[in-house]
């Protein structure tokens, strides 16, 4: 039976991401699956800051998008770094077509409040998603989003659940450079729900892994069957796979090799 599966690639991970993941896409796509990528560029965002003296302001975890921080986001995302994925894609035999959710406004929203051109998500037209996945193409996204009057910078992770949701994928997959989560002081192959929100009260899950882990928290409240955080940097690693029955927590040594 057909199965979609979305994968979120972190800001900085495609440019550590182990090779080998080309052919596990290629595997599942000749499997008669469908794909989805949907990624950030934070970094490389910042990076284009930096280089023309734009300050990077950000208010609770969240870049303040000026007009300048805009345009930025337009060329790295939208352009450098996502054309980057679609070459790449493309290169392994993986038909990828780069979007926004600009084009077809096909992800749309608001305005955030005091943080300039921040949108929050309000709606998914899966019109040009279904028209690329139904011939057979992979759409490769980045999180701009059609707003009132122009484009907005939205958070990548939120963009992708939407959209994920939406398309009711079967599986989630969100690749970073950490090998999964890690709870009493050991990766975890599987947690719950409850497990994860405990980490983060009690702080074991903190900095950086706190919205990777909304993320996957989130992703499973949609009610997607197949959720985990993967290491991009190696396609042997399982991961931490999110299930929603409440259990015995599974612990393993996730290969790096």
């Amino acid at each position: 039976m057909k199965q979609r599966k979305m994968i979120k690639l972190g800001g900085s991970i495609f440019e550590q991401l182990d090779s080998r993941y080309f052919k596990e896409w290629k595997d599942w796509c000749d499997a008669g699956h469908e794909l989805i990528i949907l990624h950030g560029g934070g970094p490389a965002l910042s990076a284009y800051c930096e280089t023309l003296e734009i300050e990077s302001v950000f208010r609770e975890g969240v870049r303040v998008t000026t007009e300048e921080v805009l345009l930025g986001a337009e060329r790295v995302l939208g352009g450098e770094v996502q054309s980057k994925i679609v070459y790449q894609l493309n290169r392994s035999d993986l038909p990828a077509v780069g979007l926004t959710g600009i084009d077809g406004a096909s992800i749309g929203g608001e305005q955030r409040q005091g943080l300039g051109a921040v949108g929050d998500i309000r709606f998914v037209d899966k019109t040009l998603f279904e028209t690329l996945l139904g011939a057979g193409y992979i759409p490769v996204v980045t999180s701009l989003i059609t707003g009132p009057s122009g484009a907005l910078n939205s958070n990548g992770d939120t963009c992708a659940i939407a959209v994920a949701n939406a398309l009711d994928v079967d599986a989630f997959e969100l690749l970073t450079d950490v090998e999964g989560v890690r709870l009493d002081g050991a990766y975890q192959a599987v947690v719950t729900r409850e497990m994860l929100e405990g980490g983060i009260k009690t702080n074991e899950i903190h900095g950086g892994m706190i919205p990777k882990v909304e993320a996957v928290i989130e992703a499973s409240k949609q009610g997607i069957p197949d959720v985990r955080i993967r290491s991009g940097k190696y396609v042997t690693s399982q991961g931490t796979r999110v299930k929603e029955e409440t259990d015995e927590r599974i612990t393993t040594n996730l290969s790096t090799s």
